[in-house]
């Protein structure tokens, strides 16, 4: 499975390397060298689930970093449709590409997938950082690059023309991003809803929750403590080739 992004040197969890807190969430335990390390003056702020973390229509306040919980960024359509484009966890800077002085997007909101822990600094201290300290340019670097890689795993998925086709593209790029393998078994750490996985492929909440009916039968895809998980993730994999 793909390693959370930016976290290869600072991220520890609750108990182990292998395990989470005990609501499944990850969070952060500093580390001399860590990126929490270098924004410890940070404004600690925490969100409730649900609650919005940036709003679309206004400029942000500043970069958060994400110290605990999942954050989703998303827009909405004229229609009122929202078109979910990336789940960011612990370790992980939002708005990233403002934060790098690119132009500011709107209509672009983030929001608290679950409870959320964050440290809030401004764009101008986080650039300053980055210029005294190579170790943290490469973290967040690596960060972009993870950006980068989850729309091209998005545009390549809503290339299927199935329904089942585009559900199964979604599931393993999940797995790549958030899973953690026993066996066969791949548990998928982040909580995606059946909402979050149709507003992530332009498709409706029913016609999605039918494909993942399917696939439930089929001994392909559970639940565990409503969190996604792979039944078998070679079987999953050849379901959509």
């Amino acid at each position: 499975m793909r390693s959370i992004t930016g976290l290869s040197s600072i991220e520890v969890y609750n108990t182990d390397m292998n395990t989470t807190s005990n609501l499944g969430v990850p969070t952060i335990q500093n580390s001399d060298e860590s990126i929490v390390a270098h924004f410890s003056d940070g404004k600690l702020i925490h969100f409730n689930k649900n609650q919005t973390i940036v709003n679309g229509f206004n400029e942000p306040d500043g970069v958060y970093l994400i110290k605990k919980g999942f954050v989703k960024a998303y827009t909405v359509s004229a229609e009122g449709q929202n078109n979910l484009l990336l789940i960011h966890d612990a370790g992980e800077f939002i708005p990233l590409p403002w934060a790098l002085d690119g132009a500011y997007t709107t209509g672009l909101f983030y929001e608290a997938m679950t409870d959320v822990t964050v440290l809030r600094t401004s764009k101008d201290k986080l650039r300053v950082a980055m210029g005294n300290n190579s170790w943290l340019s490469q973290e967040i670097l690596n960060q972009v690059v993870g950006i980068v890689t989850d729309y091209t795993h998005r545009i390549q998925t809503l290339e299927f023309r199935s329904a089942r086709g585009r559900i199964i593209s979604e599931i393993l790029n999940l797995s790549e991003r958030f899973g953690e393998k026993h066996g066969k078994e791949v548990f998928i750490k982040a909580p995606i809803t059946h909402q979050d996985i149709a507003d992530s492929i332009n498709m409706t909440r029913e016609t999605a929750s039918r494909a993942l009916e399917l696939l439930f039968k089929e001994n392909l895809l559970g639940q565990i403590n409503h969190l996604f998980t792979i039944l078998d993730l070679s079987k999953l994999q050849a379901a959509n080739n």
